[in-house]
């Protein structure tokens, strides 16, 4: 993309950092200014230690030490040039030609420079000084050695050159290790145009003036050419304040204010953002969920926050917003394909020494999803805590407010639902090869102010369970060498387990509570423990016999212990108490992974019934790689009477500056390919990342046959 495309995108964002500047400046005005220099009345040279290409001489006209491709030690500082100079009468450094001035970490360059022993003054010519990443160059350099003020200056982020992000200043204070202080600025990239600033600060020691700054254009069948230009500017150290900005020449303008944040400290126990967007959607546009047609007026906000806020309290929230159901999968398709389901919840944990204590709420606002709102949840979970004699307890309460209100119209559920549970186990061990854990529990559960249920009234339900747990450990070592495969030694893994659970009468009482936490679609064997099972308002009767083995084949790992070369691991549930319909057991589940070498991963996961030999899913993943250099991944994602796609996927670094990604998904039960994805990455000198995509797609609800864009991000200013 042609320079001039991009500098004036920085008109409407950079003009923001005069905002940032009054944070940064009084931040670094109150805490930060430096103390004025002693005055020292009569210096000794004899403080001063040389070095040169030739003897020093002495001046008897001037008073001066003279040398020639000399250094001039002086305590912390050290001076190199051409030529150096000392006045004993005036107690000044003067050095020429190719000058180094090193002031502890501090370092700065010149063609001359003065330096007055008695005021720690300083006075050079041509000067450039900096700390990483921020480098200073200008036409002359005056003040104490802790507060310099350099004139006519330039001020480049990591080294100067084309593309960087470049301030240039009528004055510049710089303050070694602590600051740089601007007053009337121009900022821009290098070699463009400079867009006017009034003064700007920054803290050396702290994160970067600019590290979120995005520019993309393109162009997508179902919006038109488009373009986007996305900022957080640091308005503390905590927080970086922006927006987005797109245009789709199909569609309209979309924009919205945006937030980042994050702990100053950067210790990761305070990290979040706010997002959103607003448009008047003049394009197509195609139904929503329920057929209807989408409006005009769409918009979207979302925000997440995880703090810790003590070392035991913690908060954790999500926030998602749409204005209606096609929102993003419409303006923000690599979202919408992480998150089609949106949640909106917020959770505090407190974490005692052997409990937890939680606060929980979901809501539910958007009108297209169906959600089982907690207004709110409050639970208490004691760990297995140790009760003598070689017994444990578990044990959990929770009170919940349930709301659900179906998205396309029909009978309201709510409940006011109190649930115990209290279980108790008993481990036997036989040395380290045998674990016999039987375990019994009982769950009480009281329905209030029921809504929904076919017979009002609410009901207490009293349900036990009797099983047990048993494992059987046991292993064998190989003495097998390969050096080919880097196999060191054998030692194979086999352990067989079985869980039984008898939960008689856990459907009785099922007509008076609303059918609200229920069981849903899943392709995974559910929990058997009645303390772990989720779906308490639409339990069944259990009388379940888990069988399974977990088998791993390991060698030495010449870093550290041991690393995994095959793994298989086989669960099914014989079924003595069945629902209508069901089989006698469930289907086999395995997972089977093969690492035989740190270049190739093999990972499957399978559902079948043994007897007639019919599969209900397959996930597979081959992974073939050379470190970062490049990676082939071949995948595929097969459930029956849902899905069949496979996915291949091809990365490799061409060099230091350029990398190749392609991506392709082919729908087996379309035979269409649904999307196709070709991307150049680019690292254009260290400053800016550059992705350079084009998009095939076919099928109904895709953005269209084809899509171009261009996206630049600035990794780091």
């Amino acid at each position: 993309m042609p320079r001039c495309r991009i500098v004036p995108g920085l008109f409407c964002v950079l003009a923001l950092l005069r905002l940032r500047a009054m944070a940064a400046d009084a931040a670094i005005g109150g805490s930060a200014a430096p103390v004025a220099p002693a005055t020292l009345a009569n210096p000794s040279s004899d403080e001063l230690s040389w070095t040169s290409e030739g003897p020093v001489s002495f001046d008897f006209n001037t008073h001066e030490m003279v040398g020639h491709k000399a250094t001039l030690r002086d305590g912390l500082m050290l001076f190199s040039a051409d030529e150096i100079h000392y006045n004993r009468a005036t107690f000044t450094i003067s050095a020429f030609g190719h000058v180094s001035w090193t002031n502890g970490s501090a370092r700065l360059l010149a063609t001359s420079l003065v330096y007055n022993r008695r005021d720690q003054t300083v006075r050079a010519g041509d000067v450039r000084v900096g700390r990483h990443p921020f480098y200073v160059s200008g036409l002359s350099a005056e003040g104490p050695v802790n507060r310099i003020v350099i004139r006519h200056a330039e001020v480049t982020y990591n080294e100067p050159g084309p593309w960087r992000p470049t301030v240039h200043a009528d004055t510049v204070i710089y303050s070694p290790g602590h600051y740089l202080r601007l007053g009337n600025s121009r900022v821009g990239i290098s070699g463009g145009p400079m867009i006017p600033v009034f003064h700007v600060g920054k803290k050396l020691d702290a994160s970067a003036a600019l590290d979120y700054v995005k520019f993309s254009g393109g162009y997508r069948s179902s919006l038109g050419a488009t373009g986007t230009a996305a900022l957080r500017i640091p308005v503390n150290d905590t927080a970086k304040v922006g927006g987005d900005l797109s245009i789709f020449t199909a569609r309209g303008l979309m924009a919205g204010p945006a937030v980042n944040y994050q702990s100053a400290d950067q210790s990761g126990d305070l990290t979040g953002y706010f997002d959103s967007g607003f448009i008047n959607d003049y394009g197509k546009r195609l139904p929503d969920v329920f057929g209807n047609p989408v409006p005009h007026a769409r918009a979207f906000a979302e925000g997440r926050h995880q703090e810790q806020v003590t070392d035991d309290l913690t908060v954790d929230a999500d926030f998602n917003w749409w204005r209606d159901s096609e929102v993003m999968r419409d303006f923000r398709p690599k979202d919408f394909y992480v998150v089609q389901e949106p949640d909106n919840f917020v959770e505090s944990v407190y974490s005692g020494g052997d409990y937890m204590a939680s606060a929980f709420v979901r809501a539910q606002p958007n009108s297209f999803d169906p959600v089982q709102e907690r207004a709110p949840e409050l639970r208490l979970d004691v760990l297995p805590t140790a009760v003598g004699d070689g017994f444990f307890m578990r044990s959990n309460a929770s009170a919940d407010n349930l709301i659900e209100r179906p998205p396309g119209g029909g009978q309201e559920l709510s409940s006011h639902r109190l649930d115990l549970f209290y279980g108790i186990s008993r481990p036997f061990t036989e040395g380290d090869w045998l674990s016999f854990v039987p375990v019994a529990g009982t769950r009480i559960t009281n329905y209030t102010d029921t809504e929904g249920a076919a017979v009002p009234g609410g009901y207490t339900r009293t349900l036990g369970e009797v099983g047990f747990d048993a494992l059987l450990h046991s292993s064998g070592t190989f003495d097998y060498q390969n050096k080919r495969w880097d196999i060191d030694g054998l030692r194979h893994l086999f352990t067989p387990h079985i869980i039984y659970r008898y939960i008689p009468e856990a459907d009785a009482g099922q007509k008076y509570i609303p059918d609200i936490d229920r069981q849903s679609f899943t392709t995974y064997l559910e929990p058997l423990e009645l303390g772990d099972v989720r779906y308490i308002d639409n339990l069944h009767p259990i009388n379940t016999l888990r069988l399974g083995f977990d088998n791993t084949l390991q060698t030495r790992d010449k870093g550290y212990g041991s690393r995994d070369l095959v793994y298989l691991n086989v669960n099914e549930d014989l079924l003595f108490k069945k629902q209508a319909n069901d089989p006698d057991s469930s289907e086999i589940h395995t997972d089977f992974g093969l690492k035989p070498t740190k270049w190739l991963d093999l990972d499957t996961s399978t559902i079948f019934r043994l007897r007639s030999l019919a599969v209900r899913e397959v996930e597979t993943g081959l992974t073939i790689h050379d470190a970062d250099l490049w990676s082939v991944h071949l995948g595929n994602d097969f459930l029956r009477r849902e899905n069949d796609d496979y996915v291949a996927e091809f990365r490799v670094r061409l060099n230091e500056v350029y990398r190749l990604h392609l991506v392709t998904l082919y729908d087996e039960r379309q035979h269409i390919f649904p999307e196709q994805s070709f991307s150049l990455e680019q690292n254009l000198v260290n400053t800016w990342a550059i992705r350079y995509v084009i998009t095939l797609s076919q099928g109904p609800n895709r953005d269209g046959h084809f899509g171009f864009n261009v996206q630049f991000d600035l990794i780091h200013f």
